[in-house]
């Protein structure tokens, strides 16, 4: 299962725009096979590395396992609330504004498989959190985004370009305003 998490991961971030056309072709009823399969387990892992990578950064007392536990907490607000936020925003507002009807499982794809390179930057920092400027990377989005918006949502191609500034823009922003946030309602996170 965790093969083929990775390999999905590291295929929208090669290879998007085939990537992008194989999930237009899947069909999902549900979205359950979507959550089961990617979704959650990259949170998983997500908040896994973030606990490990906290534990590996400072030595181990109770104070450390107090940090790791709200580390924890955190990303799993971020990029868990990130995730429905930037689904919902996109299904009840940015597709009606780009010709596209109101469909809340598309959405909730579309943010998934785009954020890919988000998670992945997430993963890596959350092991080693002094590459801040990493997250410099994640504008990458945007051509994951473009691709996106091309096979996966077949937005009309005069609109595209406005599509991928705009839904580029939340979805860049998302997290990073939530992690900001999360700091400010959390003060304790520093060691």
């Amino acid at each position: 299962m965790f093969k083929q998490l990775f390999v999905l991961l590291f295929k929208i971030i090669v290879e998007p725009a085939p990537t992008w056309k194989r999930l237009s072709e899947k069909e999902d009823k549900e979205n359950e096979n979507f959550y089961k399969s990617y979704l959650f387990p990259v949170a998983g892992i997500i908040v896994l590395l973030s606990f490990a990578g906290v534990l590996i950064t400072y030595s181990f007392d109770v104070h450390v396992l107090q940090q790791a536990m709200k580390t924890v907490v955190k990303q799993m607000v971020v990029y868990g609330g990130s995730f429905y936020i930037l689904s919902c925003t996109l299904s009840n507002f940015v597709f009606p504004r780009f010709n596209l009807p109101k469909d809340k499982l598309r959405a909730e794809k579309f943010t998934g498989y785009t954020s890919a390179f988000i998670y992945v930057v997430a993963m890596v920092k959350a092991l080693f959190p002094v590459l801040f400027l990493l997250e410099l990377l994640t504008l990458y989005t945007g051509y994951i985004l473009w691709a996106g918006a091309t096979h996966f949502l077949k937005i009309n191609g005069n609109l595209i370009l406005k599509f991928t500034i705009f839904a580029g823009i939340i979805i860049l922003l998302t997290p990073f305003l939530l992690n900001l946030l999360m700091g400010l309602l959390m003060p304790g996170m520093k060691i």
